[in-house]
């Protein structure tokens, strides 16, 4: 892995793109493979951070269109664990992984590949309802929703550590990154920036 070494497409875009119909065959061998960015808005090209983002490129297995900025859960299955996603983070403190923020608005395909951000500055999307007020250095977890494909699913909250046993556990271990930015109660489904990994 090394920066920019020659991605099989850019951050914004995915393999299939607006050509053809994404099949679970073609691009096999990126699904699970990482690539190095500079933190730089491919469409216009302004620089955000001077950090670098460690993308992976994962299949969208979900059997629906996954949307940019919101996290995304492994498919648990064998070897196609931790390079294929199944849906929508839906579990408090679940592992998760945010979506490539500058996909178009109506996401990746299913069976298409795309990138989602293991390490470094990343969009997320808050939750719907009420918001934990975060400042800026808080740990984030994935927020609870009812189903991996609901509107309240793959979104952050606060993470909360007056809990104990195995939920604890999954808060210290499982927490997504920490806010890069901060947002008040009001601030329902509206763009967090995250320090994505444990950095």
């Amino acid at each position: 892995m090394a920066r920019n070494e020659n991605p099989p497409f850019e951050r914004g875009s995915t393999f299939f793109g607006a050509g053809g119909t994404p099949n679970v065959t073609d691009g096999f061998q990126y699904e699970g493979k990482e690539y190095l960015f500079e933190d730089i808005n491919p469409l216009t090209r302004a620089v955000r951070t001077n950090r670098y983002v460690r993308c992976r490129i994962v299949r969208n297995s979900s059997g629906i269109a996954l949307l940019p900025r919101r996290l995304v859960r492994f498919e648990v299955d064998g070897l196609d664990y931790g390079a294929r996603v199944d849906g929508y983070t839906r579990t408090t403190a679940a592992r998760g992984y945010p979506v490539d923020e500058y996909l178009p608005a109506a996401g990746v395909a299913n069976n298409d590949l795309f990138y989602i951000v293991v390490n470094g500055p990343a969009m997320c999307v808050s939750d719907l309802a009420a918001v934990d007020t975060i400042s800026v250095g808080d740990r984030l977890v994935a927020l609870t929703a009812v189903t991996s494909q609901a509107t309240t699913a793959g979104r952050v909250d606060l993470a909360a550590f007056a809990v104990t046993e195995q939920a604890l556990a999954d808060q210290v271990a499982y927490y997504i990154g920490h806010a890069l930015s901060a947002l008040t109660s009001a601030n329902t489904n509206s763009d967090i920036l995250v320090a994505v990994g444990h950095w």
